[in-house]
């Protein structure tokens, strides 16, 4: 993970969801149950060798937005 935070510091993007889309919290998790039903349901997601849950979906977005990319460290992907 280290490795693409820094290609993102080099490349100047948006390091979290809530910069790049310029989201309050609030808002955020009014659309994260969404989300996560959206890419639950997206064809790619069956092809992924561990099946995701809908609620693991939706920590990976809190932590996407929170910035909080060494707690993904816990799923084992």
């Amino acid at each position: 993970m280290e490795v693409v935070e820094n290609l993102k510091h080099q490349v100047d993007i948006p390091q979290t969801i809530k910069e790049a889309l310029g989201l309050e919290e609030k808002e955020f998790f009014n659309l994260v149950e969404k989300m996560a039903d959206q890419a639950f349901d997206d064809q790619c997601t069956g092809a992924n060798p561990r099946y995701p849950l809908i609620s693991d979906l939706k920590e990976l977005y809190v932590l996407a937005y929170r910035g909080c990319y060494t707690d993904a460290a816990a799923f084992n992907f």
